[in-house]
């Protein structure tokens, strides 16, 4: 997995980066996240964007006020743009980042399922989509989800980050988390200068 670039040269990168968080424990988190990276590349311009189940875990005010861009909802109803929701992340941005990635989210994804607005961005983007998921206990050995991963990492422009061992707040046992937003942030950059990887089109991404 490639390492976070921690060089002064690299903080001076810029991209246009559309975060997604699902409804995971792991949201809570977000906040000092997002600090961390608006220390660490401070050109990088974050729009976050939450599924139902995520307002469960975080303050949309606090991820507008420290993104400086207000929060998108996985909702049609685009507000009175032109662009639908999902066109407008498929295109404008550099970069889809799932973190944390749930595994409904994932799951729904890996079947092609375009019954929201950020699965369809996902599925209709050349850009890098980079997957941080986490698991509840024993999940992540379920084959049904092991060949959730399987055919998500199959598609060209889509890159999984491995979650980190951890300990479930809820059962005491050890669990498959989030991984560190500086992993996930270091496989984008990668991918991003990788034209190999990242030359894929909507309709090969989905072959």
């Amino acid at each position: 997995m490639a390492e976070f670039d921690k060089s002064e040269a690299a903080r001076s990168r810029r991209a246009n980066l559309f975060l997604v968080a699902t409804g995971t424990l792991s949201t809570a988190h977000l906040p000092f996240w997002l600090n961390w990276l608006s220390v660490n590349r401070p050109h990088y311009k974050v729009t976050v964007g939450v599924t139902d189940s995520a307002r469960n875990f975080v303050s949309t005010s606090a991820l507008a006020a420290l993104t400086g861009a207000p929060v998108v909802r996985n909702t049609w109803d685009a507000g009175g743009e032109l662009k639908p929701v999902h066109t407008r992340i498929a295109a404008d941005y550099d970069g889809l980042i799932v973190f944390p990635a749930s595994v409904a989210f994932a799951s729904a994804l890996a079947a092609a399922s375009g019954d929201s607005p950020f699965h369809l961005a996902a599925l209709g983007t050349a850009a890098p989509v980079v997957l941080a998921p986490t698991f509840p206990p024993g999940v992540a050995d379920n084959p049904l989800v092991v060949d959730v991963l399987r055919r998500l990492d199959g598609v060209p422009n889509y890159h999984i980050v491995k979650p980190q061992k951890g300990t479930s707040r809820s059962t005491g046992a050890e669990t498959d988390v989030t991984a560190p937003l500086w992993d996930v942030m270091g496989v984008f950059e990668a991918a991003v200068g990788d034209p190999d990887r990242t030359a894929s089109t909507p309709e090969t991404a989905h072959a």
